[in-house]
């Protein structure tokens, strides 16, 4: 039974201000976001395989076999460190570092 004198039509909750249910928060979250941060300029180019070793792309782009970890987990593509990656996503990887991928072949 509620209470007679309660007032639902406030909300006391930890909604950002103007907001009056959790879609305007996400709404209004979405357009706070920052803009994408754009790649870095090509400052050289490699021919890749089909596939990729993880450790390959560590060396080739000079950041630690855990960032390219966490590049490729950030792709939403699971994998284990000593494991390979298709050219597509070494080639997505790679572009943020400033390095363009081609075929090899």
């Amino acid at each position: 039974m509620p209470f007679p004198n309660q007032d639902y039509s406030k909300r006391d909750s930890l909604l950002p201000a103007g907001c009056k249910d959790l879609s305007d928060a996400i709404k209004h979250e979405r357009d706070l976001a920052l803009p994408p941060v754009p790649d870095p300029p090509i400052t050289r180019q490699v021919s890749l395989p089909e596939m990729v070793s993880v450790k390959y792309l560590a060396e080739l782009s000079g950041a630690s076999l855990y960032t390219i970890a966490l590049d490729v987990q950030e792709l939403r593509e699971g994998t284990r460190l000593g494991r390979s990656v298709s050219f597509e996503l070494a080639a997505k990887i790679l572009r943020k570092y400033g390095i363009e991928a081609t075929r090899e072949g």
